[in-house]
Order: C-alpha cells, then structure tokens, then sequence
C-alpha cells in the first residue's frame, strides 16, 4: 500500500511539473499568457507587447488596453482573425482560437486573363498579410505581362467565409509609346538599342523591360537601372532610370564538383566601357584539377552604322586533364558578331578565323599541330528562358557550332565539326509558383573528314574535335568521358536527356527529379552504332542564396551491346555540384 501512495506522489508531482512548465511556455510575459497554443513575438512585437527597461519610463509599462490592441493586429498578422481576450486588473489571457486559412481564391472583373486555378500556395495557408501581398503582386504582374500596364487590382479578404478575391479593372491593353532615358554619364544613346526586347508599337510586357534592365546590369554598365512608366489614352511611356557606376567589375566565384574535384575557382574582371559605344574587354580565369583556362576576349563596337555588330579579338591558354588524353592549347583569333532580338527570341552569332596550336602530352592525337581554322556560333534564347535563368523554369535555348580545318595550312586533313544544343524547360500546367518542371537535353555532333575511316588515321585529328561523352553534361550514369572509344574518341553522336523536378513543394526550396538519358555513338562521320547507352537516376537540387548545388544518383547500362562496348559495364555514378545547373 505504501509503494501505491509513493507512486501516486510522484505522478501527482509530475503532472505538477508539466502544467507549470506548459503555464511558462504560454506566459508571454508576465502580464500576458496565451491560453491556448503557443504564439512566437519578434523582438519588436514583444517591446510592444510587454514593454521594456532599455527605453523611458513610458515603455516600462504598457497599458493593458494598448496590450490588447496591439495583440490583435499581430494575431491578424499570423492568420487569427478571431482571438477573445479577458482582463483583470493586473493581466490579460488570450485564447488564440483557429488560424483562419483560405478557403478559395477567385478573380472578378478579369475571366480569362487572370486565372485563380493556376495560383498555388495560396488555397490552404493561413489569411494573414504576406498571403495577401503574394496574390497582388501575382495579379499586378500577370496582367502586366499581357499588356495590362495601369490595371488597378483590389484584394478582399473575407473572415466569414475565408475566401480571397481579386477585383481588377481592365482597361485597353497599352502599345508602347515613348522610350524615355535618364543620365547616361556619357554613354551613347544608341548603345540601348542592343539591350532592348522590344519596340516602340509592341503590346506592353513588363517581363520585357525588366529582362532589359537585368542586361544592363549583368554587363556593367549601371549601378542600378528600371523602368518606370505612364499611361495615356491606348499607350503607355517608358522611362528607363538608371545610377551609374564604375565600369569595372571584378568577380570570384568557388564552385565544387565531383568530377572537378575539390573544387573549381572562377575569376573575371570587365571594363564595360572602354569608350561611349560600351565596347568591353574581359579577362577569364578557370583553375581545378581538370582544367585551367585563362582567356582574353573583347567586343569592340567599331563598326560604322551598327550599335549592335562589334569586332571581337580573342586568346585562350588552357591546359585540359582527362582519362582518354592530357593536353595543352594556345589559341588566338578574331571574330565578327551580332546581337540582335527577333520573335521573342535573343540572337547571338559570330564568325571568324583562329590559330591553334596543340600539344600533346598523353593519349592519342597530333604530338604537335599549328593551324588556323574558321569558327562560328549562333546562339538563340527565348526571352522566358532569359528571365528565369536563375530559377531554371521555362523557355528554350539553342546553339550550333562551326569549326573548320583545311589539309595543306598547318592541318593534317580536312576535317569539318558541327555541333547542335538545344536545351528546353517546360512549366508543367502553367502554375505559378510552377508545380513540375519538365526539361530536356538534346546534343547532337559529327566530325566530317574524308581522311578517316574507322579507327584510321584517327591520330591526325586534334583531341578537340573528338566526341567523349559520360559524366554530368549528357550520361549521368558514366563517369567523365568514359565512353571514350578506347580513348580515340567518336565521330558521331547523338544524346537526350530528360529531368521532371517538383518545385514550391518541399521546405527549405529543395527540389528533387527524376533524370533518364540516352545516347548513340558512331565510329564514322554521319553514322550512329547500334548500342544505345542509357542511365536513370534520381537526384536533389537546392537553390540556396549562395548559389545552386545539386546531386544525383544514376546507373547507366549499355542497351544492344556488342564487341564495340566491352569495358562499358553497369555501374552506379554520384555527381555533386556547387554552381553547377541542368
């Protein structure tokens, strides 16, 4: 009997403990206790609520009716829209009652521009302030986009049945009228013209101008630069703002890698005004265990009648590491290029001749080859991909490279590579934040020479117009240009790859995919082998505020294997990176 008592002591005393402790976790302060739930202040709310000693004798003391006040609205800040209080003389209890959360979400005055359904993260959180701006600002900038540049958007939220509505008027759509700039220090006028995806006469978008402000800044040529605008009758006037800065920019990045490992260092520094025609002069720098670059480029706008053309010289060192061959490149040439916008696309292209010298020292290859040969590129990227190449959402990108050598001008043989990237990522459903992304990869190369045939005289040709693939730019299932053709390298091939990432779904914005690639490879110009290379995997990808890092997990196999893919073997390959995106 005496054990039950001693027991039932040490349950009373520890229920005791439990409800003083819960008691001081819900005591606020020592005049305020929530009674139910738990209710977190910042720093300021709880000066404001409980008063404080490093202020006058005014805020030492809070009075209970101003307590009680400013605990509303800061509950109506967290989603608790009906909270009941009750005072005595010398505190105040507060029961926090139930977080109102959205019920719905529904546009008046906008059918069929505004479209609630495609608006996620809203339905199911709390009514509180943030959730509200969230849905106007979605609705300022949806209707921004479709030409709506002075639309005025009213967001009600009702406590009785926990709905949010948008109310927006829509007046004409807006053309584009004036393009109005500010101080430009110096800088020509006309030098805009390069920078800008649209025309006076276009319909508004405001994705438009703020991917023209985003050029200007990511080339240096202002500190600071936006758009403001004002609406008449069916248009509406630009006027771009800007603060300038110095024109020189210096930056240091550390990215990491599994295949460049520990680590890779980045380094550029740019004169982005060389003269009042914004001609630039930069210096690259690119050092790990792979590789180590160093380049010198310029776009120098000397070409009469075009602020868009420039002439461009160059020169690159770069010594390359790899399994299949080590190498080192002296390079120098000089382009022709253009910039230019067409379509909703933005073009980039260039064209010009490049001395090359090459020195081996492992594999197989040219021990020693200077030559000149013709290079060219042409790159088009849709303006969604522009705007949200940080976030890796939508839109497309294409590129086609040139590269040509003449037997008889230092050159061994005629040889004629072509390469053709195209990258595209797709907004699964169209919601906003999106819900899936869905990319794809597509690579295709070939190297025409007359002179090889098969395995023949593959030692002729330069290390750099051979095909490697395997690692994290096509099979993510390989290692790094593991197929390799016993380290002479192909002359064909021809890879997709395929990623589905969930976005806006995970805490701490971390997104994870599913990837699957496949690639065929050719011996001989034009020719794809029979085998098919493949790898699945999953991985993780997390938009941190310092940059991207990235990891994935595939097993890569070989599909119709024959004598030409003996040493290819299944296998598990992890890659990680810092920097690094799809």
């Amino acid at each position: 009997m005496r054990v039950y008592y001693i027991s039932a002591l040490f349950v009373l005393f520890a229920i005791a403990i439990v409800e003083r402790s819960a008691a001081s976790e819900n005591r606020l302060c020592e005049h305020v206790v929530v009674m139910d739930g738990k209710l977190k202040l910042n720093d300021n709310e709880r000066v404001l609520v409980c008063g404080t000693d490093r202020g006058g004798e005014g805020w030492k003391t809070i009075p209970l009716p101003q307590v009680t006040l400013q605990l509303k609205s800061i509950l109506q800040n967290q989603g608790y829209l009906a909270p009941r209080f009750e005072r005595d003389v010398e505190s105040i209890k507060v029961w926090l009652g139930e977080r109102s959360k959205i019920s719905n979400l529904r546009v008046e005055g906008a059918i069929g521009v505004l479209h609630s359904e495609k608006k996620r993260k809203i339905v199911g959180y709390p009514m509180e302030p943030a959730q509200l701006n969230e849905v106007e600002a979605w609705a300022y900038g949806e209707l921004r986009k479709q030409g709506y540049a002075c639309a005025k958007v009213t967001i009600e939220a009702h406590e009785w049945d926990r709905e949010v509505v948008v109310f927006a008027g829509l007046p004409p759509k807006k053309r584009i009228g004036k393009i109005n700039v500010g101080d430009l220090d110096g800088l020509n006028p006309d030098v805009l013209n390069r920078y800008r995806p649209f025309e006076g006469g276009e319909i508004y978008d405001i994705r438009l101008t703020q991917l023209m402000a985003s050029r200007l800044l990511a080339d240096g040529l202002f500190q600071s630069a936006y758009f403001t605008v004002k609406c008449h009758e069916d248009l509406v006037d630009l006027t771009l703002e800007t603060a300038v800065g110095r024109p020189k920019i210096f930056r240091f990045g550390v990215g990491a890698s599994t295949e460049e490992f520990p680590v890779f260092l980045d380094a550029t520094f740019k004169n982005a005004r060389l003269d009042d025609k914004a001609s630039a002069f930069t210096i690259n720098g690119h050092a790990s265990n792979r590789k180590v670059k160093f380049d010198l480029g310029s776009e120098l706008y000397w070409i009469p009648g075009s602020t868009r053309s420039f002439f461009g010289p160059r020169f690159k060192v770069e010594r390359k590491v790899e399994s299949s061959y080590e190498t080192n490149l002296v390079a120098g040439g000089a382009d022709i290029g253009r910039n230019w916008d067409f379509l909703n696309v933005r073009l980039n292209g260039r064209w010009g001749a490049t001395l090359n010298y090459t020195k081996k020292v492992a594999g197989i290859g040219p021990t020693e080859a200077f030559y000149p040969t013709i290079d060219g590129s042409l790159a088009i990227t849709n303006h969604d991909y522009e705007a949200s190449v940080r976030d890796q959402y939508e839109g497309w990108n294409a590129q086609f490279f040139y590269r040509g050598q003449n037997k008889g001008l230092g050159s061994k043989l005629d040889a004629n590579r072509y390469r053709f990237d195209l990258k595209s990522l797709w907004n699964v459903g169209g919601f906003s934040p999106p819900l899936f992304v869905f990319g794809t990869r597509l690579e295709a190369i070939t190297v025409d020479a007359d002179e090889l045939t098969g395995s023949q005289n593959r030692d002729l040709l330069p290390v750099e117009d051979r095909i490697y693939l395997g690692g994290d730019q096509n099979l993510r299932g390989f290692g790094r240009q593991s197929i390799n053709n016993a380290n002479l390298g192909y002359l064909s091939s021809l890879y997709l790859g395929f990623e589905l990432r969930l976005v806006e779904s995970l805490p701490y914005k971390i997104q994870p995919f599913l990837l699957f690639d496949a690639a065929k490879v050719g011996n001989q110009r034009y020719t794809l082998d029979p085998p098919v290379f493949a790898s699945e995997g999953l991985g993780i990808r997390w938009a941190s505020p310092f940059g991207t890092l990235r990891g994935s997990i595939a097993r890569g196999h070989v599909i119709q294997s024959d004598n030409t893919t003996v040493g290819y073997d299944p296998q598990w390959v992890f890659f990680g990176s810092f920097g690094q995106e799809f």
